[in-house]
């Protein structure tokens, strides 16, 4: 089985996407440009087009980030929990020190 191109997966994911309306046609139009441009570029030479892309489907709500789904949501835990993920997972030392 072939994997699903951008360009599919960009298309299930609209009509996936219920809460897209009329007034997203425009940046909706842009992102399905963006997929078929990411499927033709040369990825040596174009460091623009997929950043662009993910910027796109983070304004039209269509990653788990910009929905406000947390990845492993149920194993974290409590304030500290909270304040780690909000720094990244990094410790609680300063950065650079310790």
């Amino acid at each position: 089985m072939n994997p699903e191109s951008v360009v599919e997966a960009t298309e299930r994911s609209i009509k996936a996407a219920t809460h897209l309306t009329d007034l997203d046609a425009g940046a909706v139009a842009a992102l399905r440009a963006l997929a078929v441009r990411i499927g033709t570029a040369d990825p040596e030479k174009d460091n623009v087009t997929l950043p662009t892309y993910l910027k796109f489907c983070a304004a039209l709500k269509l990653t788990p980030e910009s929905r406000g789904v947390e990845i492993g949501a149920s194993e974290q835990k409590g304030k500290l929990a909270t304040l780690r993920a909000l720094r990244g997972g990094k410790n609680d030392t300063a950065e650079g020190t310790g």
